[in-house]
């Protein structure tokens, strides 16, 4: 018998061992397989066009080891983008572009005082040539920065990531406020009110709405937004949000006021709490866990969200950033070494939101469940 029981704990000891070990491998590849594409795109985005498409698995070299890097004189011409007012500042500038990163594209062009530069240099004429290392230490040091955040200030500069990035924080942040606020109400009503029916009926609605999926009301949403004059609007764009962010918003908070004792609300009424009142300072502060997890996935959700913005918005102002992300892609070219920046610029926020409430998200998921 004794020895029975030893070999069944044997094998048990060895199948928990073989299951923790499997755990750790299917955990530890799950991470690398999402880790390593985001390392890639970080250190990537400090390539240039030319370094991606020759080995794009490399470490970026071109843009950082650019001290003897050779620049062409080229003439003022219409597609150099002047960073100076020539009406304004009328002193005379050395043009020169690299003749290995975006050679003869006038994309990594640098403007030199002639005032600044030894008699030698400043005496150079179009199309001769010259080594970084030849120019002044304090030349040599802004060339050597903008050549390695070349990628991200191209990005913003050329894509207009700027105006971009606000709407996308406009979009999330409003919407978001939306969807919780609404969601809630929403809630409170179906779970705490007396109309059972009517409940049953509109929470069915709810979850039908929760199945459909942006891309297959794209056309209608589209025709039917032309037709009230909200497309290409922020106001729009935050109205089409907050209605595809409601039901998953209702169905968390319903689920958890569920949940909720009755005896406090029918105490609120008893010393004479309105509905709003008893909503307002009952309700919302008790369902802290639940509007945490809404905020974040409603958030997020809207960050990376592309093909809505995409359609409703056709003017530079009205584009979010996802789309700044794509507008570096076109039927001739494309920008790859920009587009990673842009694509870093859009994660780093999301990576932080979401690291920065993971636990709270993770309790609020638990709470709802637990309470429903």
């Amino acid at each position: 018998m004794e020895s029975t029981s030893r070999r069944l704990n044997q094998k048990t000891t060895l199948a928990s061992k073989a299951g923790r070990l499997l755990s750790y491998i299917v955990f530890i590849s799950w991470a690398l397989i999402t880790i390593i594409p985001l390392v890639w795109m970080f250190y990537s985005s400090f390539k240039s066009n030319e370094e991606l498409t020759r080995d794009i698995y490399a470490l970026p070299h071109d843009l950082f080891d650019n001290m003897d890097d050779e620049y062409i004189v080229i003439p003022p011409a219409l597609n150099v983008v002047l960073p100076y007012d020539p009406d304004v500042d009328t002193r005379e500038r050395l043009i020169i572009e690299s003749t290995t990163i975006a050679p003869t594209r006038r994309l990594m062009v640098h403007f030199l005082l002639k005032e600044e530069l030894p008699a030698e240099l400043a005496s150079l004429e179009v199309g001769d040539h010259l080594i970084i290392s030849q120019l002044p230490a304090k030349m040599r040091r802004q060339i050597n920065r903008k050549t390695m955040m070349f990628n991200y200030t191209s990005a913003f500069q050329r894509g207009g990531l700027g105006f971009k990035f606000v709407n996308s924080l406009i979009y999330a942040s409003v919407s978001t406020f939306l969807i919780v606020l609404l969601g809630s109400m929403i809630s409170f009503g179906i779970s705490k009110m007396q109309f059972k029916k009517l409940s049953a009926v509109v929470m069915t609605l709810i979850g039908l709405g929760y199945l459909i999926s942006i891309p297959s009301l794209i056309i209608p949403l589209f025709l039917m937004m032309t037709s009230i004059g909200l497309t290409d609007t922020h106001i729009g764009i935050i109205l089409v949000y907050t209605a595809f962010g409601l039901p998953l918003s209702v169905l968390l908070s319903t689920q958890f006021m569920r949940g909720l004792p009755n005896s406090l609300i029918e105490s609120a009424y008893i010393d004479g709490a309105t509905v709003f009142r008893t909503f307002w300072s009952i309700i919302l502060p008790m369902t802290t866990p639940v509007i945490i997890t809404i905020s974040i996935l409603s958030a997020l959700g809207i960050w990376n969200e592309f093909l809505l913005v995409l359609v409703l918005a056709s003017s530079e102002i009205t584009k979010s950033l996802p789309v700044g992300v794509y507008s570096f892609s076109s039927l001739t070219s494309t920008q790859l070494g920009w587009q990673l920046a842009a694509l870093v610029i859009a994660t780093v926020p999301a990576m932080i939101v979401y690291f920065t409430f993971n636990k709270r998200l993770t309790r609020g998921v638990v709470a709802g469940a637990v309470k429903g």
